[in-house]
């Protein structure tokens, strides 16, 4: 009898337990998902590490599904195959991609979530490349990605173009002087860079190309409106409880440690 009364509370304890952890594991599978694409290697927003999607975007993204009430279920493509996705497959998210005249009708856009530079980018060891304003680029070959928004900046001003389907093929390039400049933003070139087996102080910043913009999360038109309305409505709460701008710092401050 002793035996009995000790064992029954921890048996009933055990039971307690094993409940709760079902009904959240249930809880948890019943939420509905949201698919979301984006590229591996668009540095600091969106990018793969050890198998793992990270991100100043992903966590964005991550962070408004979950509040909204649904899980996130990311997919890892090439960059023109991600704004194809986006385009067609109503409920899909893609992040971060920049707002441009270009694709304003092509999605319902949630943000801005941060803004982004384009900078020139050349080899410190390139002294043949001597560029101080914008007509100076005009004799070289820019490296650049399909489908990436820079590039109908970059044509608008009539610069020569090279494309890659990915930043490591054009980083490739890069290196051994198949293309001359690659565009970057600043906020995340650095660890591009080291990813791509480029010493960051290998790299000289050559010259401001003259658009900056805001990066959102895409939804395909296809997506039904009170879905559309529910994240555009959990994103302002975001900003102004100050998640947002809590996960942007977060990022830039992961940013300046990374270039110490």
């Amino acid at each position: 009898m002793r035996t009995s009364l000790v064992l029954a509370p921890t048996l009933l304890a055990l039971a307690l337990h094993s409940a709760v952890a079902l009904a959240q594991n249930k809880s948890a599978a019943q939420k509905p998902v949201l698919k979301g694409v984006t590229s591996a290697e668009t540095y600091p927003y969106n990018f793969q590490k050890d198998g793992q999607v990270q991100g100043l975007a992903y966590d964005v993204t991550k962070t408004l599904v979950e509040r909204a009430g649904y899980q996130l279920q990311v997919d890892i493509v090439p960059w023109p195959r991600a704004l194809q996705l986006a385009q067609t497959e109503g409920g899909t998210m893609i992040f971060s991609v920049a707002r441009t005249a270009a694709r304003e009708r092509i999605y319902h856009w949630i943000g801005p979530i941060t803004t982004s530079e384009v900078w020139l980018y050349k080899l410190s060891s390139r002294a043949d490349i001597q560029i101080t304003e914008l007509r100076d680029v005009n004799p070289y070959l820019i490296g650049d990605i399909a489908g990436n928004s820079t590039l109908s900046l970059i044509k608008s001003l009539g610069y020569r173009v090279d494309t890659a389907p990915s930043n490591i093929s054009n980083c490739n390039k890069f290196k051994i002087g198949r293309v001359d400049l690659i565009p970057f933003d600043p906020n995340g070139v650095d660890t591009f860079l080291q990813t791509c087996g480029i010493d960051p102080r290998q790299v000289e910043k050559v010259l401001h190309l003259p658009r900056d913009t805001a990066l959102y999360i895409g939804l395909s038109k296809n997506t039904p409106a009170d879905l559309v309305t529910q994240l555009q409505q959990e994103f302002t709460a975001m900003t102004k409880d100050q998640t947002l701008q809590k996960i942007v710092l977060r990022w830039k401050q992961t940013q300046m440690n990374t270039k110490k």
